[in-house]
């Protein structure tokens, strides 16, 4: 054992760095639970081998970096998403300096790659600092670098945390202690927790950011992207998006400069439209201080950050049509409206000059008093009789017989139309557009919200935006119904106009519930809430916050926002910009569908023709019994 210890010292003197320094890197990376780690250093390859025996002695992987010559292989550095690489510096070398501003261009100092940084120092600590100084002050790092420096006081060695909340905003470097290592205890971290509780307060940091205006107002104020009530122009989930991080900035003590663009989505190249996507891609801005639906072609432009915030939903929003048959319900005879009263008095009165012509038949005093007594004790339930003696030849089966049938056919009337209201509204279908097939056969002119989204779905053929999958009819809707047809106004108009288009029955308004509430809420009527039908184009769509592709503050956001969920925050703002328009009360109720009426009056219709046929068939017998039974009677009265 003794020559085995003396062997590995010497190899440890030989190699770059000593035996505690050897000691410590080991012990460094087996706490952060790495298992490769690259050595980066000027020494000989022959003692650099047999630093790396003693690595894989430790069920660590090492692989060999010589700076001799400036040429750096940054290929083995680039490892895949959440895997881990340890970086092992002799800070000895001379062009270490190159080296880190070479890294941080890659952004290769960020939570995936912890470096661990040998000072070429060993003298006092202030020696140490100034070698933090020298190497890292110019170098663009930000909250997500994971360095470490360690330097000799004494009997034991101090860890210094190296990182920067943002130089790129003018942020100065910050240095934390964070733990020590003496040959004897070993390692020792002070404090464990999670690094981003370590680094709270973010020292007034600027972050820039990007969010969404149609139009930017002249004098832009922050507070207008978080008003509680519907601002033109901006979506629900850019007020939600912006609430979040103004919690978070209040929270960790940073603040935002904003730049206001009118759409999401632009395209990647360098020359186009500045929107959010490139302006992210193109490094101009941090974070997006807004929302937004993704596609897997996106991510390759920018970072979500997850959990989603909120969700994007969007629909038409037109009167429910009152008249034709087909791909959608017509209404018919509304309860309690004049239609029914009006159809009501007509019955009465047919069967008032029906009873009548009987009354007349049997000889009766004031047949149409009789009549219109009758037919009145009817509809009230009851029975009529004026006391007139009938002559005892004449039968007043055809009183009684127009009495039954008046109140068997107000019975069934009654019946059926309260017993097909009540199925119909417990049981079918709303009388409402159920499809896109639907709205492209509907006589509605289709009108939408002008926002940014929506202009880009009139200029991209092909983007499904509203299905997120291909769906031709949405490029039939676009071409046929919206671009390509004669129109009375434009297809993009503000909230309030649009709303009141909705009003005259002659249109169909595309935008979110959030938005459509903020007008419907005060300006319909209970009537016009009944009448409301939507047709959903986008169902409900998760909603992320995005940021720079490989964007150094991902994981600080998405540990932030996993705070707000857990807390309730995210739930909170959805709740404040819930948008919910009022429901139809019931007590205006809804109209009948012809449609699902028709059988029931058909037949009717049928059962009546019969009654007439046997009312004829029977009268036509009882002349045929009267003139077969008189001869008997005649021979009778002679004998």
């Amino acid at each position: 054992m003794m020559v085995i210890l003396i062997f590995l010292s010497i190899l440890c003197l030989a190699s770059g760095l000593s035996s505690n320094e050897t000691q410590l890197s080991i012990a460094y990376f087996k706490y952060k639970n790495v298992k490769l780690v690259s050595y980066i250093t000027c020494d000989k390859l022959f003692n650099n081998n047999l630093l790396a025996k003693m690595y894989m002695e430790k069920k660590i992987r090492m692989s060999l970096h010589n700076l001799s010559h400036r040429k750096y292989d940054f290929e083995t550095f680039m490892v895949p998403h959440n895997t881990s690489i340890g970086l092992l510096v002799d800070g000895k070398c001379n062009h270490t300096k190159e080296l880190y501003l070479e890294a941080a261009k890659l952004k290769l100092f960020d939570s995936t790659h912890s470096w661990l940084v040998f000072p070429d120092v060993r003298g006092p600590e202030n020696d140490a600092e100034d070698f933090i100084d020298d190497m890292f002050a110019d170098v663009e790092l930000y909250v997500n670098a994971d360095i470490v420096v360690p330097s000799y006081v004494g009997d034991h060695y101090k860890l210094t945390d190296v990182y920067n909340f943002g130089r790129i905003q003018g942020n100065p470097l910050e240095k934390m202690v964070i733990g020590a290592w003496e040959q004897r205890a070993g390692l020792v971290i002070y404090n464990k927790t999670f690094k981003y509780y370590q680094r709270w307060d973010f020292h007034n940091l600027t972050l820039r950011a990007v969010s969404v205006i149609l139009e930017p107002p002249k004098d832009f104020y922050p507070e207008i992207l978080t008003e509680m009530k519907y601002t033109p122009g901006i979506v629900r989930m850019t007020k939600i998006a912006s609430l979040l991080l103004n919690i978070l900035k209040e929270q960790h003590n940073f603040r935002f400069n904003y730049t206001i663009r009118s759409r999401w989505i632009g395209s990647p190249e360098r020359n186009s439209t500045p929107m959010v996507s490139n302006a992210l891609l193109w490094g101009d801005q941090d974070i997006a201080s807004t929302s937004g639906r993704i596609f897997p072609k996106w991510l390759d432009w920018m970072d979500i950050f997850y959990p989603p915030v909120t969700h994007l939903e969007t629909k038409f929003y037109y009167m429910i049509p009152d008249k034709g048959i087909g791909d959608y319900e017509n209404r018919f005879l509304t309860p309690m409206s004049p239609a029914v009263w009006w159809c009501s008095l007509a019955t009465a009165v047919v069967c008032i000059f029906g009873l009548a012509a009987a009354a007349m038949l049997e000889r009766r005093p004031s047949p149409g008093i009789f009549a219109i007594f009758s037919v009145f004790a009817t509809t009230c339930q009851q029975d009529f009789e004026d006391g007139a003696p009938l002559d005892e030849t004449v039968s007043s089966q055809g009183r009684r017989a127009a009495l039954l049938v008046v109140g068997l056919t107000s019975m069934l009337l009654y019946n059926y139309y309260t017993s097909s209201v009540v199925s119909w509204l417990l049981n079918a279908a709303a009388p409402s557009i159920s499809d896109l097939d639907g709205l492209m056969n509907s006589d509605f002119e289709l009108i939408f919200e002008d926002i940014g989204y929506t202009r880009g779905w009139f200029d991209n053929p092909g983007l499904f935006y509203f299905s997120g999958f291909k769906n031709p009819k949405e490029d039939i809707l676009r071409d046929k119904r919206v671009l390509h047809t004669k129109r009375k106004l434009p297809p993009l108009q503000p909230v309030e106009k649009g709303i009141e288009l909705v009003r005259t029955g002659q249109f169909a308004y595309h935008t979110e519930p959030f938005t459509a509430s903020q007008v419907i809420s005060r300006t319909f009527k209970e009537q016009e809430l009944c009448e409301l039908g939507g047709l959903p184009i986008m169902l409900p769509a998760n909603a992320y916050m995005y940021g720079q592709r490989r964007s150094p503050y991902k994981k600080f956001f998405v540990w932030s926002l996993m705070r707000l969920l857990e807390r309730g925050h995210i739930r909170a703002a959805e709740a404040r910009f819930s948008g919910t328009i009022p429901p139809c009360s019931g007590r205006m109720p809804r109209s009948l569908a012809l449609g699902q009426a028709a059988p029931a009056f058909v037949l009717l219709a049928a059962f009546t023709v019969l009654s007439v046929i046997i009312a004829m068939i029977e009268r036509i017998w009882f002349r045929y019994r009267s003139k077969t039974s008189r001869p008997t009677i005649n021979r009778l009265s002679k004998n």
